[in-house]
């Protein structure tokens, strides 16, 4: 892992965030109260929050055979406003939710899955222009635009 990288969130907070963000009936405030309850720090929960709904629908936009090619950066401002693009690598969220939804994908539970996937950017991005009857055969999807999580997070540690 890069040392730039920001610490995991505790297995326990990145449990609750799957649980409560893979629930159809659950909006994103009740998932920040319950992570904010469970003792998370507000910056732990926003990342989990953010990330885990990105890292779901990248695994399912890559299975939907569209020839998409996936991002491998994200980008994020920094305090003076500077645009920063860094590596999908370096957010251990993005890693770890990845892996639980390549997992997900196969063996379920599928809605959990698909509440989760429905919570992106990315995939909305994806839903938009198939809605419009776009033709996504090579095009390049770009990768999330943090607005709520500083640059900072990911480049000094």
């Amino acid at each position: 892992m890069d040392p730039r990288s920001p610490a995991m969130p505790s297995a326990e907070a990145f449990e609750l965030a799957l649980t409560m963000l893979g629930r159809e009936g659950v909006d994103e405030e009740q998932a920040e109260r319950a992570l904010l309850a469970l003792g998370s720090e507000h910056w732990q929960m926003r990342r989990l929050l953010v990330w885990l709904p990105e890292a779901f629908a990248m695994a399912l936009i890559g299975h939907m055979e569209l020839g998409v090619q996936l991002p491998g950066t994200f980008t994020a401002s920094d305090a003076q406003g500077e645009l920063h693009e860094l590596p999908l690598d370096r957010e251990p969220v993005f890693a770890a939710g990845l892996q639980r939804a390549l997992v997900m994908y196969h063996e379920g539970p599928r809605a959990a899955f698909r509440a989760i996937c429905q919570r992106s950017s990315s995939l909305n991005a994806i839903d938009n222009a198939l809605n419009t009857g776009a033709d996504l055969q090579g095009a390049a999807l770009s990768g999330p635009e943090l607005l709520d999580i500083p640059a900072e997070t990911y480049l000094a540690h």
